[in-house]
């Protein structure tokens, strides 16, 4: 299988290049120009495009099986540049005749009506990114049933992992290797799920190779869900670390915050997610592939990930 991966240097790219690249199958990293050093799995095709130019993303993309749209950008240029990222991918993936790998998150349900949330949960968003990803979402469910493309989309909880540079958890670990406190916004008690960033891109590429989960969403949840401090005390036992001293700040401060800081205001609409969080039904998953989805236990995932801090601390 020839897989390009759109957004190849973040955290769900980088893994799905890792994981196909392991599995055997040709991946084609396509990365804005950058004058860092690419760093890949042996094997892989690195090409520089610019993801704006719609022509661009095309020429990068042609000839392969697979189109992953993992693109992001900064939470403050959502409104500006989500669509057209979309729309590029879409024409990238509709002119090679591939199919398009969209990564979808819980921010198209809104507030969760039922806990697990099933599929067929109601899409409510009661923010402009939740509003975003639904539009994002119709079109490309309506090209795929327009013939134009197929789709998979899974859809996941929060990542970590590997690489992952988020800026709520990156702080937990690198904080946990440093002996110091760290924070957590609204309510640390609170049931949630996160996924390590390996089993959401293996994941995808089982349900790449499984017909019957084209064309609809299919959730991918964690392990089990947890509470952040729960979370967050494996994060220090893993890195060796005193009992963690966990700042929990209140929406004030998040409201504050973001007087200074763009992506703390842009963030602040997400805020219901860490008090009244999403949790994800995985049957479906099982159902169509015959199988469990990956679900790394948490303690082994977190090992992993404080050891790849460990060494990004040291070599950087």
């Amino acid at each position: 299988m020839r897989v390009a991966v759109l957004g190849a240097r973040g955290s769900i790219g980088s893994a799905v290049v890792r994981r196909a690249r392991l599995a055997g199958h040709q991946v084609r990293a396509v990365v804005r120009p950058s004058s860092g050093t690419e760093r890949f799995p042996a094997g892989t095709e690195v090409v520089h495009a610019d993801l704006y130019a719609k022509e661009s993303v095309i020429e990068a993309a042609r000839g392969v099986d697979v189109v992953v749209h993992a693109a992001n950008v900064p939470y403050p240029d959502w409104p500006r540049l989500v669509p057209r990222l979309a729309e590029n991918a879409l024409a990238a993936a509709e002119a090679a005749g591939a199919t398009l790998a969209f990564p979808g998150n819980v921010y198209v349900y809104g507030r969760p009506q039922t806990r697990p949330a099933t599929e067929d949960h109601p899409q409510a968003p009661q923010t402009q990114k939740g509003r975003l990803r639904v539009a994002v979402e119709r079109t490309f469910l309506q090209a795929h049933r327009d013939g134009r493309i197929r789709l998979v989309l899974p859809r996941y909880p929060d990542f970590y992992g590997p690489g992952v540079m988020h800026e709520l958890y990156r702080p937990i670990f690198e904080g946990a290797l440093a002996g110091g406190r760290c924070r957590w916004p609204l309510d640390a008690d609170a049931p949630h799920e996160f996924i390590l960033i390996d089993d959401a891109a293996e994941a995808m590429l089982t349900l790449i190779r499984t017909p019957a989960a084209h064309g609809r969403a299919v959730h991918v949840p964690g392990p089990r869900p947890i509470t952040p401090r729960e979370f967050i005390r494996l994060v220090y036992a893993a890195a060796g670390s005193h009992e963690p001293r966990v700042r929990v700040f209140g929406r004030g401060s998040f409201r504050l915050v973001g007087l200074f800081n763009p992506l703390a205001r842009s963030a602040y609409e997400m805020g219901y997610l860490f008090d009244d969080p999403v949790l994800l039904d995985g049957s479906l998953y099982r159902q169509l592939t015959g199988g469990p989805y990956p679900a790394t236990p948490y303690e082994e995932g977190v090992r992993r990930t404080v050891d790849w801090f460990r060494s990004h601390r040291t070599t950087s």
